[in-house]
């Protein structure tokens, strides 16, 4: 995934009015980047249970079939792999893959349409596969034909992989296009991530970052019922590029937690980014965060994974 700095935008065209309107919303709703103060907005209103205790999915992106034992031992009972039969294959029993067809931003999608059509004909029945990774971050501001192409992979999955799911992971660029109604994916990783302003530990995290992107999902027709939880577990002191984020602190990583609680009680999904490093953009990672030189994240989400 990635974590760049994204803002709204307020239409050059619209009239003087609506112009107001928009930038005093885009005001309120501005994600917090070098010296912008933390989100001041209102906050939003507790969600309801989306899954029964018990039936929330987990899963740690960016993992190799060499961390899927730890993974299991942690809880998590998701991995995150491409459509490829020693892959699927290697997937350990109790565990399933979430497979990664999709695109970042604007770019190409990993498979085209007619290979992506193949590889759901291939695994859309195959227990080993819990659902299909559409887009990260796709962006219909700037590029308004990936809702198109979101919607029809949807339905593809829908009409010939029975139980699977169809997901995809938004940051806070425009949303309505991408609602249920319009693109009819099933479950919508939000990826607020709070620990921001330097790769270096503050004392606090921007918890409010994560309530103003649940009203944002509010706002596009997104029920918290398809909300899946991106939980953060990087930092960037040993990434080569951004320097923006920190790994959060034991009670830092709690309030994270607590506040997802509170706003996307029991999720169908939830998941941690990230469990890999990422040269640019996730040094340390969740796989380091075991004790010692780093906070014992694993510790807390081993707890939280397999509570009953």
């Amino acid at each position: 995934m990635d974590i760049r700095d994204v803002r709204f935008k307020v239409s050059a065209v619209a009239a003087a009015v609506v112009l107001v309107a928009g930038f005093l919303l885009y005001l309120q709703h501005r994600s917090p980047s070098g010296g912008d103060a933390p989100y001041s907005g209102p906050p939003a209103t507790p969600g309801s249970p989306a899954a029964r205790p018990g039936e929330t999915r987990r899963i740690a992106l960016n993992t190799r079939p060499s961390d899927y034992p730890r993974l299991k031992e942690l809880g998590y009972d998701l991995v995150d792999a491409k459509p490829d039969d020693s892959l699927v294959a290697g997937v350990p029993d109790g565990m399933q893959a979430l497979l990664w067809v999709g695109n970042f931003t604007c770019g190409s999608f990993d498979l085209d349409y007619d290979a992506f059509t193949r590889a759901v004909q291939r695994y859309g029945r195959s227990p080993k596969v819990y659902g299909w990774y559409l887009s990260d971050e796709p962006d219909t501001g700037r590029c308004p034909k990936v809702a198109g192409e979101i919607r029809r992979r949807a339905d593809y999955i829908r009409q010939n992989a029975p139980g699977q799911v169809s997901f995809v992971s938004l940051t806070d660029w425009p949303m309505r296009q991408l609602a249920p109604k319009r693109v009819g994916v099933d479950l919508y990783g939000l990826d607020p991530y709070p620990c921001k302003g330097s790769a270096d530990v503050q004392d606090s995290c921007d918890i409010g970052a994560i309530d103003r992107m649940v009203r944002l999902a509010d706002d596009a027709g997104i029920p918290r019922a398809r909300v899946a939880p991106v939980l953060q577990t990087f930092g960037q002191s040993c990434s080569k590029g951004d320097k923006q984020y920190w790994l959060p602190t034991q009670a830092q990583f709690r309030k994270i937690l607590a506040r997802w609680d509170r706003l996307a009680p029991r999720p169908r999904l939830e998941i941690s980014y990230s469990w890999g490093h990422q040269s640019e953009w996730a040094c340390p990672s969740l796989a380091d965060a075991s004790g010692g030189a780093h906070p014992d994240l694993q510790s807390i989400m081993k707890a939280r994974n397999t509570a009953k």
